[in-house]
């Protein structure tokens, strides 16, 4: 199935569409975008895809993000991966443009505490609201980091954007 599904992702890539919707593939607006969505501990992937700054996970109602899935266009390869609880720093995961990654888990009940992505080119913008913080500022540059690694607190709601 992973087979199948990279296949998918490769000659999506090589036609420059993007898998944006579940599972069906759309064509990349030319440019920059960035687009993502969480998987939400008991809630699961039911949010949908999020572009350029839309908010992906929830605020106020402790409900941690477990996985975060990942696609990029115009910034060329980028690497991103995630601390989580108790478990500590998964290995990187990377990605050439428009193609798909996934970091954290699911259905392993290990919330996420924070993400980090490395972009080729600069311009990702990037925040995270974290359990008992809210927002915090936003981050950019060759590694954007967002949440609170270490500190047991719940990532809870990300947004990414170009700029």
């Amino acid at each position: 199935m992973q087979r199948t599904i990279r296949l998918l992702l490769a000659f999506c890539s090589v036609l420059g569409l993007g898998l944006v919707t579940g599972g069906v593939a759309q064509a990349a607006e030319a440019g920059e975008k960035v687009c993502y969505r969480a998987h939400i501990a008991n809630v699961g992937w039911t949010q949908g895809w999020k572009c350029d700054g839309g908010q992906a996970g929830y605020t106020g109602q402790n409900t941690p993000i477990e996985a975060l899935e990942i696609q990029i266009w115009g910034l060329g390869t980028f690497c991103a991966d995630a601390h989580l609880r108790d478990f500590g720093d998964q290995a990187p995961q990377c990605a050439s443009d428009g193609q798909v990654i996934r970091v954290g888990t699911t259905g392993e009940a290990r919330p996420m505490e924070q993400v980090s992505i490395r972009p080729s080119y600069l311009g990702l913008w990037g925040r995270a609201h974290v359990q008992n913080v809210g927002w915090e500022k936003p981050d950019s540059g060759s590694e954007i980091e967002i949440g609170e690694a270490g500190k047991a607190l719940n990532l809870e709601a990300v947004e990414l954007w170009i700029q």
